[in-house]
């Protein structure tokens, strides 16, 4: 079995993320590319994340994603504003922090 190569800091990787939306009775997915977080952009966020978390995952995925798909990131994070922590918390993940809160 071969092993997966890491992703260069230019690929893009898919992230999913599916929940159910309670006040619309319906399953929610969505799917979108983003590239690895550069390490201004990384120390960017934990400068602004206390102030505003979900600007500073916001801008951190609005930054990161795959330029096609900008647009319909802005509309579901229009209707669903919690997509930012969740796809900029995962981001933040694939660069090691974790939920240690150390």
């Amino acid at each position: 079995m071969a092993e997966k190569e890491t992703p260069k800091a230019t690929e893009y990787v898919e992230l999913k993320h599916e929940f159910f939306d309670r006040f619309k009775d319906k399953d929610v997915s969505f799917k979108f590319h983003f590239k690895r977080p550069s390490t201004p952009q990384v120390n960017r966020v934990q400068k602004t994340v206390l102030k505003n978390a979900g600007q500073a995952f916001r801008n951190l995925i609005v930054e990161t994603i795959q330029p096609e798909e900008k647009d319909r990131l802005k509309t579901a994070l229009d209707e669903y504003s919690g997509l930012a922590s969740t796809f900029g918390g995962a981001l933040m993940g694939s660069c090691g922090f974790g939920d240690l809160g150390n």
